[in-house]
């Protein structure tokens, strides 16, 4: 088994998810408290499970972080949910987004951003970052996600956990502004509320179909660990553990680690790791 698929438990909370899994068209909204939550492993494995639904329709997904640029990040979200596009074969003109200003640009030697303002629009290097340049890129990709709905597809977007004023930015120039009526019925939203967001939405974040809350730890929750404690076994035991082994170790593990289900889940790798240096040493 690789050691990026496997899932401990979050079984109640991929029931939840069921709706965005068969491809119905859904907004769920998703709290947690601290990085022990495991966000990142719990936004890969919907991204996989997604991607690998069942039916014949072709399935894209897009995270927006607030990591994708230092300063001018709406332009690169834009982007993002572009290339994704691109990869199912939409063609997207991005000539269209530029402003012939290339002479100026290339006589640029002092190394930093070049800033120009040429009939309306705000230049720096080379992407216009002005209201009207961000609206023609989105223009663009809303355009690509026309078709790529129309074909077929279906599209998941996934907003992680974010700065308040960031998450604002991509309501209203992305979701708001073109992203949510082009993709239709057949876009889904997944965002993540954390530390970052001060552990609540913008104002406007849209209504959710389903919100939970991610639990971080199972310390006081005994269905939660029993739950843990199988899944590791099973995935232990398919590892190659014998069944005594990988009762032991799931027990260590769950013992050693309810406080944290991001440490659960990296145990559980090492543990898998460790195996696999056993086997090869054997070998």
């Amino acid at each position: 088994m690789n050691q990026e698929n496997f899932r401990l438990d979050w079984r109640s909370e991929y029931r939840k998810l069921t709706p965005i899994f068969q491809g119905e068209p859904c907004i769920f909204r998703i709290s947690f408290q601290s990085n022990d939550a495991a966000v990142d492993k719990f936004n890969y494995l919907i991204k996989e499970e997604f991607q690998n639904g069942n039916g014949n329709d072709q399935r894209l997904s897009a995270r927006l972080d607030d990591a994708w640029s230092i300063t001018y990040t709406i332009n690169d979200q834009i982007d993002a949910i572009g290339r994704k596009l691109e990869e199912a074969g939409i063609s997207i003109d991005w000539s269209q987004t530029q402003s012939g200003v290339g002479d100026v640009a290339s006589g640029n030697q002092t190394g930093g951003d070049l800033d120009i303002a040429i009939s309306g629009s705000v230049i720096i290097n080379g992407m216009d970052v002005s209201a009207a340049g961000v609206q023609k890129r989105l223009n663009l990709v809303c355009e690509a996600m026309r078709q790529f709905v129309a074909s077929g597809g279906r599209f998941m977007l996934v907003i992680n956990d974010m700065e308040k004023q960031d998450q604002g930015k991509i309501w209203k120039a992305i979701w708001n502004a073109g992203l949510r009526e082009a993709g239709g019925d057949r876009l889904s939203l997944v965002y993540f509320v954390g530390p970052k967001c001060g552990q609540a939405p913008h104002d406007d974040a849209p209504a959710p179909s389903v919100a939970f809350n991610l639990p971080h730890d199972i310390e006081a929750d005994d269905t939660r660990q029993n739950e843990v404690y199988d899944d590791a076994v099973e995935i232990l035991t398919d590892h190659g553990y014998s069944p005594e082994e990988a009762a032991g170790a799931a027990g260590m593990l769950v013992d050693s680690n309810s406080h944290s289900v991001r440490r659960l889940h990296m145990g559980l790798s090492k543990a898998m790791m460790n195996w696999s240096v056993r086997k090869g040493v054997a070998s």
